[in-house]
């Protein structure tokens, strides 16, 4: 039999013998271990919702942080606050893709290019604006631009972050530098913390690299064949509206001024000037150059005159001496080239003076014969005078004693003068044009005038 749960007397027929109260069920005692135990079930019943809570809490802060992080507007606030700050570091990294990683020194170049051309107020501004346009039917891209309309950023999407936010790419546009060669040359520099080195023929356009905003100062060493010049490349991409840009020269170089003197009788086309041994076309403004700054001037000129090269004299000015801006003078010996025109020109009138003795002489055989078979040989066919001559040598007048008094030399021709006598005695005076060389050979009538 079992005990009754309050007084422990045995219970027959579920009923207590002792107090008579009616037991339907058999239980043990409310005990201290059994309270506690409620308590526990208790609490544990709210473990999973506290923990759901805390999970709850943790994700919406780390939302928040990658928000604060990740977001597009957080992404262009870095980049932002990197150029506000001049932080190169920190640019550099942004703007740098596979294909163009940027250097620090062009970041620097690029910051100062925001600041001056728009101002951090504007730039802010337009970034975030562009930034707010993106959504999911938005385009990939937009241009931040100043407002001279000069591409500044570019800023795209690039896939996701988190799965959550859009991933921003920045990009800086890039323009071409080109030069324009003031002489066949090789030019080495530094771009982008790399060494180049590019090369080019006089008037050609050489492409210097891509570049992106800024104003470029780069220190260069330009190399032709006159020598080694120190100085710099400069542009600034804010000069041009199209993708490439003009590049200008600044070096260090020297000119120099060439007086000439005793030139006069010279042949004008045949005067030249020598520097360092290079052989160069005089000039209107007598101005030569550009020459090395670190390197001796040695400077002569030379001309012609009636077949003879005449030389003038040297003058030098030392690598020391050597200035920005120069002037020499060199002089011909005009004794030794008045000498030698009186011999030539002494020369050629006898030569002339001959070919018309036998020119005339012939002349008056060809009008006994009524033929110009023996004046041919002196004549330069399939011109005017020729023409005439076929009918009029036997009118032609008998002439003896040709003198020649004037001789004029003009490109290939002879302008002469000649007086001579007539059968009667009679002075008659006629002016011929003769082709012929420098040397008074070769000698030919185009054409025939008495006076």
């Amino acid at each position: 039999m079992k005990q009754c749960p309050y007084c422990h007397n045995q219970l027959n027929k579920q009923q207590c013998l002792d107090c008579g109260v009616q037991v339907h069920f058999s239980a043990d005692p409310p005990s201290k271990e059994s309270s506690q135990a409620d308590n526990k079930k208790s609490i544990k019943k709210w473990i999973p919702l506290m923990i759901i809570g805390f999970l709850s809490v943790l994700l919406v802060i780390l939302f928040l942080l990658l928000r604060n992080f990740n977001s597009p507007e957080a992404q262009a606030k870095i980049l932002v606050n990197a150029v506000n700050n001049h932080d190169t570091a920190k640019v550099s990294n942004l703007i740098s893709t596979k294909q163009n990683k940027v250097g620090r020194q062009e970041a620097e170049r690029y910051i100062t290019f925001i600041k001056e051309e728009m101002g951090m107020t504007s730039f802010e501004k337009k970034v975030f604006h562009q930034v707010a346009q993106f959504d999911d039917n938005s385009p990939v891209s937009y241009v931040v631009k100043t407002d001279k309309d000069q591409d500044v950023l570019r800023i795209s999407k690039n896939g996701r972050r988190y799965l959550i936010f859009d991933n921003l790419s920045f990009q800086a546009p890039m323009k071409k530098a080109v030069l324009q060669a003031d002489a066949t040359a090789s030019y080495e520099f530094q771009a982008n913390e790399s060494k180049k080195k590019v090369m080019g023929k006089q008037g050609e356009s050489i492409d210097i690299g891509q570049y992106i905003p800024g104003n470029y100062v780069l220190d260069t060493t330009k190399t032709t064949s006159r020598g080694t010049y120190q100085g710099k490349l400069k542009f600034n991409t804010a000069s041009s509206d199209h993708d490439t840009v003009k590049v200008e020269e600044d070096f260090e170089e020297a000119r120099i001024k060439v007086n000439l003197k005793n030139d006069a009788a010279l042949e004008q086309a045949s005067r030249k000037v020598q520097i360092n041994g290079e052989t160069l076309d005089l000039r209107e403004d007598g101005t030569y150059g550009p020459f090395p700054l670190n390197k001796a001037l040695t400077i002569t000129a030379e001309g012609k005159s009636k077949g003879k090269s005449f030389k003038a004299t040297t003058a030098t000015i030392a690598e020391g001496d050597v200035k920005q801006s120069n002037e020499v003078t060199v002089e011909f010996d005009a004794q030794e080239i008045e000498k030698h025109n009186k011999a030539k020109e002494k020369d050629v009138k006898d030569k002339i003076t001959d070919f018309i003795k036998k020119y005339t002489s012939a002349r008056n055989k060809a009008g006994e014969n009524n033929s110009i078979a023996t004046i041919k040989p002196y004549l330069l066919e399939n011109t005017t005078f020729y023409q005439s001559l076929q009918s009029s040598v036997p009118k032609q007048q008998q002439q003896q004693n040709p003198k020649v008094t004037d001789v004029n030399r003009s490109q290939d021709f002879y302008s002469v003068t000649v007086e001579s006598e007539t059968g009667e005695g009679d002075a008659v005076q006629a002016h011929y044009l003769l082709q012929g060389d420098d040397n008074g050979k070769n000698l030919k009538i185009v054409n025939y005038e008495a006076y």
